[in-house]
């Protein structure tokens, strides 16, 4: 198990944002707290790996800071960034390989940014480089979308690929308003807010089906936070104990998993709930009244 990170994640801000570098702090320093101690230090990958999945005018317009979207400013540097995260992410991938559970720990997220356009917080799509690598890699990759918010941009550029399967748990009505049905090789669970723990497992059971019958060979997790209770950008409701049942839930799946860090903006909740959702994955388990032990 490795996570790949690098302290330039939390060199910039934009003042009254909530993709704040405190949010990643908060994991790793809980992730620390806790004698977690495999972390890699992320590699910068050449500008040419984002093509995969993105437009050139696309890198020109975040090279140059020359675009605009109200929630995805203009920060300067922000392509070096962006362009890191993306790298963690095609380690993460690429490490998974041999290690089997890997996680890309990196900011700015990516699964709104679509192949040719940023937006929501997303400048470059994390995942979708690194599934596209993937399956240059002759694999079958199934991106599973755990963030709160629907992966707009995700679902844009895996849309009809050969050899990828999108599958999304979202609140709906919520930003972006995308994810309403199911179509082709992606797959959307919208959700209401208010939605907790109960509700939102039967649904990623749902989901888990529609990916062991897709058999992939690697599985990516675009894991978001801010479906957290506390969250203050959404309204869904689970629990610590949720996230661990929910890594529990994957880990059943027994492929090859890499997650890559996508939403979440309540920095005191985040460390315990992500490192709940790491004890389910790495298959602790519990006991019931009768003593049996079974999976979260």
């Amino acid at each position: 198990m490795k996570f790949f990170y690098s302290q330039k994640f939390l060199e910039y801000r934009e003042q009254g944002h909530p993709e704040s570098p405190e949010r990643l702090q908060a994991v790793v320093d809980y992730l620390k707290k806790k004698g977690e101690s495999f972390f890699e230090e992320v590699m910068a990958c050449p500008e040419e790996t984002l093509l995969v999945a993105h437009s050139v005018d696309l890198l020109s317009q975040v090279k140059r800071g020359n675009f605009f979207d109200p929630d995805t400013p203009a920060i300067p540097g922000i392509y070096n960034y962006a362009l890191l995260s993306c790298a963690a992410a095609v380690q993460a991938m690429e490490a998974a390989l041999t290690e089997k559970l890997t996680f890309s720990l990196a900011r700015p997220p990516g699964h709104h940014a679509t192949s040719r356009r940023v937006g929501g917080f997303c400048y470059f799509n994390n995942m979708a480089v690194a599934a596209l690598k993937a399956c240059e890699k002759g694999l079958r990759v199934a991106v599973l979308d755990l963030d709160g918010h629907h992966g707009n941009g995700s679902e844009e550029i895996i849309r009809g690929r050969e050899n990828l399967v999108y599958l999304s748990l979202h609140q709906s009505p919520a930003y972006p308003g995308t994810g309403l049905y199911s179509f082709e090789n992606c797959h959307n669970f919208p959700l209401p807010p208010g939605t907790g723990g109960k509700k939102y497992l039967q649904s990623l059971e749902k989901a888990l089906e529609i990916v062991s019958s897709f058999g992939p060979d690697l599985v990516g997790v675009s894991f978001g936070l801010d479906t957290h209770e506390k969250d203050p950008l959404l309204d869904l409701r689970l629990t610590d104990l949720d996230y661990k049942r929910i890594g529990g839930y994957l880990a059943g799946l027994n492929k090859r998993i890499f997650v890559v860090l996508e939403g979440g903006y309540h920095p005191e909740s985040m460390g315990a709930a992500f490192y709940c959702f790491l004890k389910g994955l790495t298959g602790e388990k519990r006991a019931d009244k009768d003593g049996e032990k079974k999976r979260w």
